[in-house]
């Protein structure tokens, strides 16, 4: 069967498009690759999941990070300082308490069958949903008990109806699920092998919106450029069209660092997979930057709604020890119109990254890994992509989140972003999810995992509303224990590769995220339904507000008006002379978010002055800038 696919990709020559996008990047992309349907997989025919073997830990990390690592991990430890209370938020002018998200519900996620757990979660708009990790399936009710689970190798190897044939599953990890509320449909994504032979993605759709009918179950093949790689650590996204998912390809018998080879991106119709047809798919690679592979492209995920027919992508230095570098690739259209292409940016972040150090634990000789500081996750609303990412904080040394939002994505892009951090916490493997049903609005909700001298290993979220102000850290699930796998050394342990969070589709201000907790020495997952509570954004702007005070980059001023006119936004010094302007603009009625640019302006106090269609000053503001 992999063989034939393999075939049918040098036969598809005439597919291939090689393309250039900005100066210095290069890419190749295959288009129309065919992959039949392999099995028609029935849950109520598998075996019950109520038991699983604990396998060992994915391959061993190359040593060149392991020096890098190692050396990090020294020089914080040498800082280490006593516990503190509460968390560091530059620029907030609101009570944090005033816009907390609140646990509405919490359900046992179970354990699971590998190191690290891999969680992810998908919830319907009936309120069935389903909790994925290694290595397990399992679905829940709406009110959160386990009605089934399954094995992601029972997942093909069942008593159901058999298309094709595939190799035994022996080896299976990442699992990723993902909800379409426009097909009210599931997606699952998962890898199989680690070497060049073994490697292949099983791809599943479900065929209706209850999760315990049948599913159609694809083979996309793990080694799409030669014979001596295969794929790992998949990151989805889907579209009102196409499923997306990236992978790293690694050299047959090497480490996921070491092994390197570059990263590809899928393209796939979701109809033929809802359909059970034979599925047509896209696959982007050789995707390079003055001649370099880009690695760990991060799909990100279209929000509130998973419409549109394009979709952006981050990807940056995941292995630097500080870098502001950041990559922002878009595939600009469908599968199914034969045009679809990959175009390419280069920015430069204002807040710079780097290479985390390892999270501690009460015995700090038990580190948790951090990986490194790839992009892990992201969102696009309207014209902006928010994206997170594991990092050092080079302040405290500790290992905290860099929460990045790119604006203006369609034309001179540019970022803006901070630190998420917490003085005592150690955070890893965050989530994100528009916290808005308004396409375009900033507010966030933000799931991670965190650990510390003084906390076992937990779940978290927070909110960060439409002001970029955040919410004090909510503790979803506190750990109970040391993480220690006794076939992992101490210093290494497995903490996570990514989390899960989603939006209730049908139900707004709804939210569902899974992430681990520490229990017996290993890792669980744990379930929370989330709403917000958010007392500034539910008032109403009775003229005009502006945020942050101080200033150090943008300013963003928020407005509510009446009528459709021209309005204009000057910026005064106390002297009252106008040192900037911003160009009347056509708004109708309501409320608009506006952003100024002080970075010509030199620090000091100023005057806003918002100016109505009739010209007269209807508000000012005095700000501060940094």
């Amino acid at each position: 069967m992999l063989h034939r696919k393999i075939l049918s990709l040098c036969m598809l020559a005439a597919m291939v498009h090689a393309g250039r996008a900005q100066s210095g990047f290069e890419h190749t992309v295959i288009r129309d690759i065919k992959a039949p349907l392999i099995a028609v997989f029935d849950p109520m025919l598998s075996e019950d999941n109520w038991v699983a073997a604990q396998p060992a830990a994915m391959p061993e990390h190359a040593p060149g990070s392991e020096d890098l690592r190692k050396r990090i991990d020294a020089a914080r430890m040498s800082r280490m300082k006593g516990p503190m209370n509460r968390g560091n938020y530059s620029g907030r002018t609101t009570n944090p308490s005033f816009i907390a998200p609140v646990i509405d519900g919490s359900y046992n996620g179970g354990g699971g069958g590998g190191t690290p757990n891999d969680n992810h979660v998908a919830v319907g708009n009936d309120g069935k949903f389903i909790n994925v990790l290694n290595t397990t399936i399992r679905v829940h009710s709406a009110d959160g008990p386990i009605v089934r689970s399954w094995s992601l190798e029972n997942f093909v190897n069942n008593p159901g109806i058999k298309i094709d044939p595939i190799p035994t599953l022996t080896r299976v990890y990442d699992p990723r699920v993902l909800y379409d509320p426009i097909a009210d449909r599931y997606i699952i994504v998962y890898m199989h092998g680690t070497t060049d032979v073994t490697s292949f993605i099983v791809v599943a759709f479900s065929t209706s919106s209850d999760p315990l009918k049948p599913w159609n179950v694809y083979k996309i093949p793990g080694k799409p450029t030669n014979d001596l790689i295969w794929s790992d650590y998949p990151i989805v996204a889907h579209n009102s069209e196409d499923l997306f998912f990236t992978v790293n390809l690694i050299g047959n018998g090497a480490s996921w660092e070491e092994g390197f080879t570059e990263a590809v991106i899928w393209q796939i119709r979701k109809e033929d997979g809802y359909q059970g047809d034979t599925l047509h798919k896209n696959v982007y690679t050789g995707i390079k930057y003055e001649g370099k592979a880009l690695r760990s492209i991060c799909a990100i995920q279209n929000n509130p709604m998973p419409t549109g027919t394009d979709n952006y992508f981050i990807t940056v230095r995941p292995l630097a020890e500080q870098n502001d570098t950041v990559f922002m690739l878009r595939v600009n259209n469908t599968q199914k119109s034969g045009l679809a292409d990959l175009e390419t940016k280069v920015l430069r972040s204002e807040v710079p990254y780097g290479f985390p150090p390892s999270a501690l634990q009460p015995d700090t000789s038990y580190k948790l890994r951090t990986n490194d500081c790839r992009a892990l996750t992201g969102i696009r609303t309207g014209n902006t992509v928010q994206f997170l990412q594991n990092t050092m904080n080079f302040s405290t040394m500790q290992a905290h989140l860099t929460h990045s939002t790119v604006y203006n994505i369609d034309g001179n892009a540019f970022i803006r972003g901070g630190l998420i951090t917490d003085d005592s916490l150690d955070l890893g493997y965050p989530a994100i999810v528009s916290a808005s049903t308004k396409d375009g609005e900033a507010s966030s909700l933000i799931t991670f995992v965190y650990s510390s001298p003084w906390h076992y290993p937990g779940t978290a979220v927070m909110y960060r509303n439409r002001y970029g102000e955040y919410s004090d850290i909510v503790k979803v699930k506190q750990g109970q224990s040391l993480i220690y796998y006794n076939y992992i050394p101490k210093g290494e342990q497995r903490w996570g590769d990514y989390e899960g969070i989603q939006a209730k589709y049908n139900e707004p201000g709804v939210y569902y995220l899974v992430g681990s907790y520490s229990i017996n020495s290993s890792m669980a997952a744990w379930v929370a339904r989330i709403t917000i509570n958010d007392t500034v954004y539910n008032q109403p702007v009775s003229h005009v507000r502006v945020f942050p005070v101080p200033a150090q980059s943008d300013i963003f001023t928020e407005i509510q008006v009446t009528q459709e006119g021209k309005y204009s936004i000057s910026l005064y010094n106390t002297l009252g002379q106008k040192v900037k302007d911003k160009p009347a603009m056509e708004l109708s009625a309501g409320t608009h978010l506006l952003r100024i640019d002080p970075n010509s302006v030199a620090p000091g106090e100023y005057i806003i002055h918002v100016i109505a269609p009739d010209s007269k000053i209807i508000h000012k503001e005095k700000i501060i800038i940094l």
